[in-house]
């Protein structure tokens, strides 16, 4: 990996650890990303990645036979993570996601666990769902929906022909309506809580005005 990235003229690699290790380290050298691989650090470590996520944006590569699991993927982004990708993700891909974390806020999960984020059979949805989904504009739902998609202030921007100053605007809404304090945490808050289900619903209700 390092061998890839070293090739890159805009990403610099200052270094690598094992996971005991890698809070002390971010905190000294402060990199603006820090990419953790399982098992050095798995999703089990949860005060440690909460903590590294404290000091630096985290990409996690866990293993194949659990980065695409929903749960997990959730997880993460409540503790701060800011992508979630598998070993097997290309290089082009790694290299662009790094550039995407760095520049912005904007977070990653499998695709895979995107798309069955919203079945889960044992997610139903919550008082908190029900209240927030009437609370929402139109323009929020769209960017709730955007940012379950690991877009960025400024795809989400050009996707609504809207400024990134206006969607920021929307993202702290959102973020205070849900009562969380980052976008990855209202993404995982909106699929907790079955908020993205009641979405879906209320779109589609007939009866709706």
């Amino acid at each position: 990996m390092r061998a890839l990235l070293d090739q890159q003229p805009d990403i610099a690699v200052i270094g690598y650890t094992n996971g005991t290790e890698s809070e002390a380290a971010a905190a000294d050298s402060t990199p603006d990303v820090t990419v953790v691989v399982a098992p050095a650090l798995t999703i089990e470590n949860k005060r440690e990645l909460a903590a590294l996520a404290a000091l630096t944006k985290v990409i996690h590569i866990a293993k194949a036979d659990s980065a695409s699991r929903s749960i997990e993927a959730i997880e993460a982004l409540r503790l701060g993570v800011r992508a979630v990708l598998a070993p097997d993700t290309s290089a082009d891909e790694l290299i662009h996601i790094l550039r995407t974390v760095s520049a912005g806020s904007a977070m990653v999960i499998p695709e895979a666990a995107r798309q069955s984020l919203g079945h889960l059979p044992h997610r139903h949805t919550s008082a908190l769902a029900a209240s927030v989904v009437h609370s929402l504009t139109p323009r929020e739902t769209e960017v709730i929906a955007l940012l379950t998609q690991g877009k960025s202030n400024a795809e989400i921007a050009q996707k609504l022909s809207v400024s990134t100053a206006t969607v920021r605007s929307h993202v702290h809404h959102l973020l205070r309506k849900l009562g969380v304090g980052s976008r990855a945490q209202a993404v995982a808050v909106a699929y907790e809580t079955g908020l993205m289900a009641a979405i879906e619903q209320n779109s589609t209700d007939p009866g709706r005005s």
